[in-house]
């Protein structure tokens, strides 16, 4: 039996589009004016589709200064869905200049600003440039059952103070005059902020006590108390992060015992919270991996 051949491919005027090309090895079958198939041998590398002309996979395709298109009347799925059944991302965008050097974005425009995803939306004296809610440029609170981090009456619950030496006394108080560094890590993995509760209990004189991040000490008041007292005071405290730590430090202006009590962490995700601290469930693994990250030093900074 005769090989037939294959219809060419043209358009309502009858021309012939030479693009409908059938690969054969290293071969491309191209049909031809009169329907006769043709052979033409191609390289491996196919000139980029120029604008206006077919978008080639598997090959980087050079759009010009144009500006490409795609609509959709579909009401039930998505204009362009893509997929990578692969270990790679479905998208990549590349990197723009920042906003300060850039052309203002229009309205409805996502790029990757040194990346961080952003968004343009309109209104009046828009388009206004925003960014993603991502675990990169926002945080959330994520309550945890509440844990006792230091009670200096207790030997046992002072292993999270870091410089204990020289700044407690005989009894475990707190030195007026003096700071303690407190260790979260076994709380929450590169976590911005913490909730807490910070008691004294019976200082030796009045005072007050400052909670804060660590660095040069604030010249503000997180708890203030009379001598003997037992008195517990909510605060809110940043966090220092490195990649064996997340540290706040405690001043007190009289030697009193102290009592920090953690309620809840502000983070990126709810992986970043130890397991079994959140009620939010599915996060060990995401929560192992956060910590992997961070002992080796590559945590993105929330």
């Amino acid at each position: 039996m005769p090989k037939q051949s294959r219809p060419s491919k043209q358009d309502a005027s009858g021309n012939v589009d030479r693009r409908a090309i059938l690969r054969t090895t290293g071969t491309a079958v191209v049909a031809g004016v009169a329907g006769l198939a043709v052979a033409e041998t191609i390289s491996a590398t196919s000139a980029n589709a120029a604008p206006g002309g077919n978008f080639i996979l598997g090959q980087s395709n050079d759009a010009s200064p144009s500006t490409t298109s795609l609509t959709s009347a579909d009401d039930a799925g998505a204009t362009l869905a893509l997929a990578n059944t692969g270990s790679g991302a479905p998208l990549n965008l590349k990197e723009v200049p920042t906003p300060a050097s850039q052309p203002p974005l229009a309205s409805g425009d996502l790029a990757n600003y040194g990346g961080d995803l952003v968004y343009a939306a309109g209104g009046t004296g828009g388009p206004f440039i925003g960014f993603v809610y991502t675990p990169f440029v926002a945080n959330q609170l994520v309550p945890i059952t509440p844990q006792r981090v230091i009670d200096t009456r207790n030997a046992n619950s002072r292993v999270n103070i870091t410089n204990s030496v020289g700044n407690l006394d005989a009894a475990g108080r707190l030195l007026a005059g003096h700071t303690i560094v407190v260790n979260l890590i076994g709380l929450a993995t590169g976590a911005t902020a913490a909730y807490c509760n910070l008691t004294a209990v019976l200082p030796l004189g009045g005072g007050f006590m400052t909670l804060w991040p660590g660095g040069p000490r604030p010249a503000t008041s997180s708890i203030n108390f009379a001598a003997g007292a037992i008195i517990a005071n909510f605060a809110v405290t940043g966090i220092t992060n490195s990649s064996t730590a997340a540290t706040v430090s405690i001043f007190s202006a009289a030697t009193t015992h102290v009592i920090l009590d953690v309620t809840a962490f502000a983070v990126g995700a709810p992986s970043q919270i130890t397991s079994g601290l959140s009620s939010t469930s599915g996060q060990a693994a995401a929560h192992g991996q956060q910590s992997a990250q961070a002992a080796a030093g590559t945590l993105p900074k929330w």
